[in-house]
């Protein structure tokens, strides 16, 4: 951008690339709406007003709102199982312009090289794609990753194009504890005047002060209207979450009886494809708050101005003189209804499609050979129990028992995720366990590193079959359950093969497989192609009888070890409450 060219345009001495007329502009400054032209001169905002200017390009809004392009905060790209290139694809049409992604997914597997390697592919992309640098890799010491980041690859990647603030600090028992690696990251994130982002789980009192107190600034871990508030009535920005996994209602409820909240943030945090096909990206988010009752000027500065402020971008979040150009026009404010989205002066979606081509760099090779678990035999999955025949009493990871359509995934998220550590007898027929509701579940450490095989069982988690996956959040070894080692054998035997990825296998017979050969994370295909298979694979979970939660599956959860109550990791069964592993034979 050229000042004194910006100059002369705003004030029409100087063609402009595009105005856009007869609009109904949203004032984020005022909560106005104001009959308008916008006039974009290259990729910014030079004029806003009455006036009709030449222009290169003139769109007729014939009354459209125009709102600012939408910016996410906190979320994890690896998530919707495609590379950042496929991932600008779809949700661009969406009306999502700019995202602050936490890449700490990949930096399990490949370390402070797999977020370069995000970096790298989301260059020259008609939308904004930020990194923050994660900092819990691995997330614990109960796991083997396939890398650690360490204070000095923090301070370094600080430094790299691209790279926007410290990731979320999701060992908040470390910190308040005043951990040596986490004190040390904090203060080189205050030494570079970085966006810190949070992570704290239901930690109130003198506990959530003194976490508040040395830097982190936000956090999206949100279940509970009364440690929400608590968090932001200590100065964070309160980021909310999608309607699976938030009482969208109870929360805009508590915060109606707010005087004047202000630090209200709408984030995704994680989409599968499936959802990101079928309900949207952000724009989901907010049509979800609209919904069950939030303003709707309040909602598009929850995913506009103030996630801008947060992150320090002051060149967006508004329609306004100066502003990068990302503009959406909607053909209903109250509804969220997009017709047009605008990223960087172009227009680049018009009704749900696609405008503009995406060249799609190839990742890098090593990106592909995560996966070091070529030597397995069906013999990897006998577990030999203390008796040949009879009852073994073994510790057990209990899930609630769900049945039928879940009613309302809010609250069911929340069940779901914070399983139990409780013990079950499991029979034992010539040398093998007899398994149905009580399931195998065994963790294999798949980067190389020590060949672990963790041992666990399940209840109530699946009923049928196997299913196995290198999505095993967050260190993503290789997570296999099952009923019989000849499918899970099977399953493994496949994800293998493909590089990463899930399969699910009953009877012998491949239900689903979904291969994601980059990092065992991702996919380099259309996000469309890879939802029909995660679509695939949620058809297998009810023919298994798999307990799967439409936010993500379960399965996916069960190896994150700083969650309670009970997981398992490569290592064995953890007890997230006493930080400490059992063995699985129950005493």
């Amino acid at each position: 951008m050229r000042i004194q060219e910006l100059i002369e345009a705003a004030q029409g001495k100087r063609r402009l690339s595009l105005l856009i007329q007869n609009v109904d502009v949203l004032n984020i400054f005022t909560g106005e709406l104001i009959r308008a032209s916008i006039g974009i001169y290259g990729d910014r905002i030079a004029y806003v007003g009455p006036d009709s200017m030449d222009a290169e390009k003139t769109i007729d809004g014939n009354g459209l709102a125009a709102v600012p392009g939408l910016i996410d905060t906190h979320l994890h790209i690896e998530s919707s199982m495609v590379v950042p290139s496929r991932f600008a694809e779809a949700v661009l049409p969406h009306g999502t312009t700019t995202v602050c992604a936490d890449p700490h997914e990949i930096a399990n597997v490949l370390g402070k090289d797999g977020i370069r390697m995000m970096l790298e592919n989301a260059k020259d992309l008609p939308m904004k794609i930020y990194f923050f640098a994660s900092t819990c890799v691995p997330e614990s010491n109960a796991v083997t990753a396939g890398a650690e980041i360490k204070p000095e690859d923090v301070e370094e990647m600080l430094e790299w194009e691209g790279i926007v603030g410290l990731g979320e600090v999701m060992d908040y028992e470390g910190v308040v504890n005043n951990d040596p690696k986490m004190v040390k990251i904090l203060e080189i994130g205050h030494k570079h005047n970085a966006v810190i982002d949070g992570h704290c789980v239901l930690l109130q009192g003198a506990k959530l002060n003194a976490y508040v107190a040395v830097g982190p600034e936000a956090d999206h871990e949100n279940f509970t209207v009364e440690t929400a508030l608590d968090k932001l009535r200590a100065g964070m920005y309160l980021k909310l979450r999608g309607p699976y996994i938030l009482d969208t209602r109870k929360f805009v409820q508590a915060l109606k009886q707010l005087p004047n909240p202000w630090n209200i943030i709408l984030v995704t945090d994680d989409v599968m494809p499936d959802n990101l096909i079928d309900k949207g990206h952000l724009d989901h988010v907010v049509r979800a708050m609209i919904d069950a009752g939030m303003d709707e000027v309040e909602a598009v500065r929850s995913v506009t101005y103030r996630p801008a402020q947060h992150m320090r971008m002051y060149n967006l979040g508004a329609i306004a003189p100066g502003k990068i150009a990302d503009i959406i026009l909607l053909k209903n404010l109250r509804r969220f209804e997009i017709d047009t989205v605008i990223s960087n002066g172009v227009v680049v979606a018009k009704e749900q499609r696609l405008l503009v081509n995406i060249r799609h760099k190839p990742f890098d090779d090593r990106a592909r050979n995560t996966v070091k678990l070529q030597n397995l035999s069906i013999d990897d999955f006998y577990v030999k129990p203390p008796v040949e025949n009879g009852k073994v009493k073994v510790h057990v990871i209990d899930f609630t028992k769900y049945v039928g359509e879940i009613a309302d995934p809010a609250a069911a998220f929340l069940d779901m995720i914070l399983t139990k550590l409780n013990t079950a007898e499991v029979e034992v027929r010539n040398g093998d366990f007899i398994l149905g509701d009580v399931a195998l579940v065994l963790v294999f450490e798949r980067h190389g590193k020590n060949r672990n095989r963790g041992v666990g069982f399940v209840r109530n988690l699946i009923h049928k079959g196997a299913v196995a996956s290198t999505i095993a959040h967050d260190s993503h070894n290789m997570i296999v359950v099952g009923t019989n080692r000849e499918d899970m054998y099977k399953a493994a035997q496949l994800v293998i093969e493909s590089r990463g990825g899930t399969a699910a296998i009953m009877d012998s017979r491949t239900l689903a497989h979904i291969q994601l050969p980059i990092a065992g994370l991702m996919s380099e295909e259309q996000v469309e192609k890879v939802a029909e298979k995660m679509k695939q694979l949620r058809r297998a979970f009810k023919e298994m009888q798999v307990l799967d939660h439409p936010y993500m599956p379960l399965i996916n959860l069960l190896t994150l070890s700083v969650i309670p109550h009970a997981r398992i990791t490569d290592k064995g069964i953890f007890d997230v409450n006493r930080q400490q592993f059992i063995p699985w034979i129950a005493e």
